[in-house]
């Protein structure tokens, strides 16, 4: 056995695509090794901001010879009426390189179709993995492509070299030009020479002498070691919240050397946020911290590559930040001699989007929803007063020079000039939350007023790109659709509050249908809202809960608060032995009354007779309005309890009674009262999606 080692060398990848891409790569390949019956242990991911790598260890030189069953056309296409095989079996038969004799039938699906059985004899591994090396290049995407020869293949960044060895055999295979080889390059000072590789663990040490290191968690950790050398002995430290940045440097640099510089006082007298972004934004520094959580005078940053000639590099980066943080200072002073609601004014200059408006007049539509705020979320009138304020403040730093010049701040220099100016602290909050969380690491708004704003914001964000008829696809999101509808989701999820986001779509709708902007309003409220279910879908995707969340997955939207506490409640309830029966009860229910609607109320005459029938009624109707009001009162653990106690009454109707009686009438009456327990079981989840 040998080691799979398989490098894409490239021109510099951005630091947000690297992650991603490499994970892709580590899927690709796996499969492939897969597919292709190849031996293999681990499967690795490596990489830097030039080259994605993947090492797979103890790969087997050759298959295992196997047997395999090949499906061939459909048996009544593959005789004739005599019996004699027909040019479609035929031509499967020499294609399979079998007699027809040796054939034989299957039933699929209750269709015959003809099989053959065939050996496999064993094949290089080196074969098989050079007949998919070509096609990894191809399966990789990126939010954003680039084509640089005249193929026209894409990738992110254009491809300098490509190298595969398994063991010390080099394979071979082309891209866009590019041969593979051997040989790769280090890091990237002056002329770097080719590197000779002779096998997947000469390639680890041969880079490392050329100053690379392939591995992201070892740049990672080389980093924090260096930044704690450096900040300890003087008392300080990073902050707490540096984890994208610190990722996003990792994927920057393939050598990573860390150095200190020095801040001008100015620093110290701008607010943090400012400062922040001046270092974090534009020179990926990261801002420095004494033990009281004070930002003082200094940042640390990275260097990709050794320590010669640091400190040329730490002032001429003492330089840029000196100057952009009197920027910073200059306009600051500057959007201070108005007030922040004078910028309100100057908000019809500015395009939301081609089609949509004006950002005066994305603000007034935020001040009709916020105004009727109490329709479709649960607002105290000192709450209501101050999202109206706030609502109306909320984009007028966009026309401010410091947002123009650092549009990472917007909401957080409203935030700064209304609370210099003395505004109400419940408002600046609001404000500077309105756009959290912007990554999945940053946590959601921390009042509730700055949650109403930011999903008011991105509902009507979503409603108006979706009315223009953009729809994204793949990897592509222009519009940050994907961030606007993650946003939302988190927010209500995360803080368990109840929201009517059906109602808040409707009015985000009417908004635009007023002003007659809306290039594709057709169907737009369910359009949005079924994307929407599917941010939901994928966020407890992502967080490990797809079975957990299966069983929830048909609640209406205004539960989205309710999901987690539900979800604890079914965990808690698991072990119930009649959850079982009443997970069986409620999927015979649904195959049964299948297209049929839920019945939220039974008539009082319907034809119900026999014992079985009048008991479940009764059960039935008296269970309804307590499971109601547990839900109301978000007691889960009291209406799953509630529900359980329908098991049995519904067992027993199962076993003594035909649902699907000749007598139309009875039939009927039958069906209806399942369909009243579809409603009722509903109410809590869909029990058969229990696992």
């Amino acid at each position: 056995m040998s080691d799979l080692l398989i490098e894409i060398l490239t021109e510099e990848l951005p630091a947000r695509f690297v992650d991603n891409a490499r994970a892709q790569l580590v899927e690709h390949v796996t499969t492939h090794l897969d597919e292709s019956f190849v031996g293999h242990g681990d499967v690795r991911g490596f990489s830097t901001p030039r080259r994605l790598v993947v090492l797979a260890q103890n790969v087997k030189e050759q298959t295992d010879a196997r047997t395999t069953e090949v499906k061939g056309p459909a048996k009544a296409s593959s005789y004739d009426a005599e019996g004699n095989p027909t040019p479609a079996l035929l031509g499967f038969c020499r294609g399979q390189g079998v007699d027809p004799a040796d054939t034989y039938a299957v039933d699929v699906a209750g269709k015959s179709y003809v099989y053959v059985r065939k050996t496999v004899a064993g094949q290089k591994s080196s074969e098989l993995v050079e007949a998919f090396l070509p096609r990894l290049p191809h399966e990789i995407t990126f939010p954003k492509m680039m084509h640089w020869e005249e193929s026209g293949f894409q990738f992110a960044r254009p491809i300098r070299g490509l190298l595969a060895l398994l063991g010390v055999e080099v394979l071979h295979w082309e891209i866009a030009g590019v041969q593979s080889s051997n040989t790769t390059f280090g890091l990237r000072v002056g002329k770097p020479k080719p590197i000779t590789v002779t096998s997947p663990e000469d390639y680890m040490r041969r880079l490392r002498e050329a100053f690379v290191i392939v591995d992201p968690a070892e740049r990672r950790h080389l980093i924090e070691k260096q930044a704690d050398k450096l900040l300890k002995p003087l008392g300080f430290k990073l902050g707490d919240n540096m984890g994208d940045l610190l990722n996003e440097v990792v994927n920057l640099v393939e050598y990573p050397s860390v150095f200190l510089g020095d801040l001008p006082k100015t620093a110290t007298e701008l607010p943090e946020s400012v400062v922040r972004s001046v270092l974090q934004q534009q020179m990926h520094s990261f801002l420095v911290y004494d033990q009281n959580e004070n930002v003082v005078p200094h940042f640390l940053s990275v260097r990709n590559g050794l320590t010669d000639f640091i400190d040329t590099v730490r002032r001429g980066n003492e330089s840029v930040a000196n100057a952009r943080l009197l920027d910073a200072a200059f306009f600051i002073q500057e959007d201070m001699r108005v007030p922040l609601e004078a910028y309100v004014g100057r908000l019809d200059t500015l395009i939301f989007m081609d089609k949509l408006g004006t950002m005066a007049t994305k603000t007034l539509r935020l001040e009709r929803l916020a105004a009727c705020a109490t329709v479709y979320a649960s607002v105290r009138p000192e709450e209501e007063t101050t999202l109206a304020a706030a609502v109306h403040l909320s984009k007028a730093d966009l026309a401010t020079s410091m947002v123009k010049e650092y549009t990472s701040l917007q909401g957080e220099i409203g935030g700064v000039y209304l609370s210099r100016a003395g505004g109400s602290p419940d408002i600046v909050s609001a404000i500077r939350e309105q756009y959290m969380p912007r990554s999945p690491s940053e946590d959601i708004p921390a009042t509730k007023v700055g949650r109403l704003l930011g999903v008011i914001d991105k509902v009507d964000t979503l409603t108006g790109i979706l009315g223009t008829g953009f729809n994204p696809s793949g990897s592509e999101d222009p519009y940050g659709l994907r961030r606007a509808g993650n946003g939302i989701v988190r927010t209500i999820v995360e803080s368990r509050e109840s929201m009517d986001l059906e109602t808040l779509v409707k009015k985000a709708v009417e908004g635009y249908q007023a002003t007659g902007s809306l290039p594709h309003p057709e169907d737009l409220q369910q359009r949005v809202l079924d994307y929407l279910k599917g941010r939901i879908t994928q966020y407890f995707k992502e967080k490990q809960l797809t079975k957990e969340y299966a069983p929830l997955e048909n609640l209406p939207v205004v539960e989205l608060g309710s999901i987690p506490e539900r979800m604890q409640a079914l965990h808690e309830a698991a072990d119930d032995a009649v959850l079982v029966t009443l997970a069986d009860s409620h999927r015979r229910i649904q195959n049964i009354t299948k297209g049929l609607p839920a019945a939220t109320s039974l008539p009082a005459d319907l034809l119900l007779t026999d014992p079985e029938e009048l008991v479940l009624r009764r059960a039935a109707e008296a269970a309804a309005p307590r499971i109601l009001l547990f839900l109301a009162a978000r007691k889960y653990p009291e209406a799953i309890r509630t529900c359980e106690e329908l098991a049995v009454p519904v067992t027993a109707f199962f076993d003594r009674i035909l649902v699907m009686a000749t007598d139309e009438r009875v039939r009927s009456a039958r069906l209806l009262l399942l369909c009243y327990l579809k409603y009722i079981l509903g109410l809590v989840c869909d029990y058969s999606k229990l696992t």
